[in-house]
């Protein structure tokens, strides 16, 4: 087996969760250290099932799935990216109409986002499983099963890291949120139409 290949493909899956890891812990800088952990172990567990869902779908689904994993990853992304905008923009009126409270309150992260998150950054992970196709069940799962612990070890420093920062940029977190969902669903989907 190509462990060179398997480590760089297990990082370059882990991208758009360290991405999106960091942009939570962002948002909500007082995070308990059990849901900072959880964020992602859940991204790391959706990006070890999805190869593993498109391993056993095998080639027979191949062609009609591709077309449609990146705009799916997209429109979740971009669902996620409106409303956190749409969240920071209706803080900045309240901030405006009680300049008084300028403290923003901190939006905390629901278990729904945690789960559309985890399947938006993973979805194209399902194409991953059509690439070690030749691979022996054993082998497949091996791989998958690195790149989930590469990407909630990756997402996990990004997390802590984007919780250390969150205080300082508390004023701006939703709209940083928005822009960074918006541009890792625009990556996803324009890696997957080009």
């Amino acid at each position: 087996m190509d462990w060179l290949n398997v480590s760089l493909v297990s990082v370059s899956m882990a991208v758009d969760t360290m991405t999106v890891g960091a942009t939570d812990g962002l948002r909500e800088p007082d995070m308990p250290k059990a849901k900072m952990v959880f964020i992602p172990f859940c991204f790391g567990l959706f990006q070890f099932l999805m190869p593993v869902i498109g391993y056993f779908i095998g080639f027979s689904f191949q062609e009609q799935l591709e077309a449609y994993i990146p705009w799916i990853a997209f429109s979740l992304l971009t669902f996620l990216s409106l409303k956190s905008i749409i969240e920071w923009i209706k803080d900045r009126k309240e901030v405006k109409k009680h300049p008084e409270n300028n403290e923003v309150e901190i939006k905390r992260i629901s278990l729904w986002e945690i789960f559309t998150q985890s399947i938006a950054t993973s979805i194209d992970a399902l194409c991953i499983g059509f690439v070690y196709l030749d691979k022996t069940i054993p082998q497949a799962m091996l791989i998958f099963g690195i790149i989930g612990i590469v990407t909630f070890l990756l997402s996990l420093l990004t997390t802590a890291l984007g919780k250390k920062i969150g205080n300082k940029l508390s004023n701006w977190a939703g709209l940083i949120a928005g822009v960074v969902f918006f541009a890792t669903g625009l990556k996803i989907l324009l890696e997957g139409i080009l």
